[in-house]
């Protein structure tokens, strides 16, 4: 994920040179009509796992339509992994998107009558769903990107609502009006993780991902001391992340310096992450992939949020779990994700340890027993 979505020099070349072209192109290019019957439907989600989930269900919208009888989703490999839980599609092609060429070539091979671009900024692909072999194309026009000449439908990206409502639009052309929700439609079967913990426990995933991902991480010794204070009150610390956080989700483990903590990540699967966030008395992560996966389960959770904005990005359905700074103090800026300042100003620190155990007892009735509480600063819990 860091590798694919930070390369800015990447992101420039995608704005000016795709911009300009896809202008061309949409302007010698006649827009086409929606085919009277659509048997096959192309998905392109090349975003981080988050957006893959919300957009999901586009999955189960096309799969109410009788006559679309087959779903091909066109993932990055940094996503691909997270449709292992979804219902409905046919086939998965893992798309070489840093290199166009190839992912060009790799598109080619399939044949569909309608394809979805779920990208909001990105020109790139946006430019591949011009040179597939679709009948009908839909994507967003997001204000500023300069994406959407290309596409035979277009539908408004709007910053003013939750990202799930703009996946919902791009159903607008086939004539679909969503009220869907994310969920996972495959049955998961219990593994024989070696990490079955007897114990109650709360799941600790501290780790964001993409532009700037440490400006959306909370301070490590915050983390510290909310995991002595749970330790404290009976419960064991389950620490997730992917391969790229282990190393510092054992420094981690190594802070807080209690056997009752243990780092999961990188050593179990995604199934078997499901599983430990299904049977966790709660969660506690930042904004990223992780959040919008366990806001699809029953679990309570605790999400923080700093420059990312809850209204527009936090979890569907777990609105009395946010802890997030205000846009007075300095958090909620970010719409797309990407728009950082120059000097950008850490604001994670703002959300007090305090706020957090403030939450997870008054909310979700997690049992801390006594413990010293601090100033809670300007985060707010909604």
């Amino acid at each position: 994920m860091k590798n694919e979505r930070g390369q800015n020099l990447l992101k420039r070349v995608d704005l000016i040179v795709g911009g300009i072209f896809l202008y061309m192109l949409g302007a010698l290019r006649k827009k086409r009509r929606l085919p009277a019957e659509c048997t096959t439907a192309g998905i392109f989600a090349f975003a981080a796992i988050g957006d893959s989930i919300l957009s999901s269900i586009i999955i189960s919208e096309l799969r109410k339509i009788k006559k679309i009888s087959r779903v091909v989703v066109f993932a990055s490999r940094s996503n691909a992994r997270i449709y292992d839980l979804f219902e409905g599609l046919d086939e998965i092609v893992v798309v070489p998107l840093t290199s166009p060429l190839n992912a060009l070539r790799e598109i080619k091979k399939y044949d569909v009558d309608v394809l979805i671009d779920t990208s909001q900024w990105p020109r790139i692909s946006a430019i591949l769903a011009a040179f597939a072999r679709s009948k009908f194309t839909i994507g967003f026009k997001t204000r500023n990107q300069f994406r959407h000449y290309a596409y035979d439908a277009s539908v408004e990206h709007r910053d003013g609502v939750h990202e799930l409502d703009n996946f919902r639009t791009l159903l607008r052309p086939l004539g679909i009006e969503s009220v869907e929700y994310p969920k996972i439609t495959k049955a998961i079967r219990p593994s024989r993780s070696p990490f079955v913990i007897d114990d109650k426990y709360v799941v600790f995933h501290p780790w964001a991902s993409g532009t700037n991902f440490a400006m959306r991480e909370w301070p490590v010794e915050y983390w510290r001391d909310l995991a002595r204070i749970l330790i404290d009150s009976g419960y064991t610390i389950v620490i997730t992340g992917g391969p790229e956080d282990a190393a510092r989700a054992q420094q981690l483990v190594e802070l807080i310096g209690n056997r009752n903590v243990i780092s999961v990540a990188a050593k179990v699967s995604l199934t078997e992450v499901v599983e430990i966030v299904r049977q966790a008395e709660c969660i506690v992560c930042v904004n990223t992939g992780i959040m919008h996966l366990s806001a699809m389960l029953d679990t309570p959770m605790i999400s923080l949020h700093g420059p990312t904005n809850p209204f527009r990005w936090g979890p569907v359905n777990k609105e009395r779990g946010v802890v997030a700074v205000s846009r007075r103090e300095g958090g909620m800026f970010l719409n797309l994700g990407f728009e950082y300042p120059r000097n950008a100003t850490y604001v994670m620190e703002k959300i007090s340890v305090a706020s957090v155990t403030d939450v997870l007892s008054e909310v979700h009735s997690i049992n801390l027993g006594c413990h010293d509480k601090k100033p809670a600063g300007e985060a707010f819990a909604s």
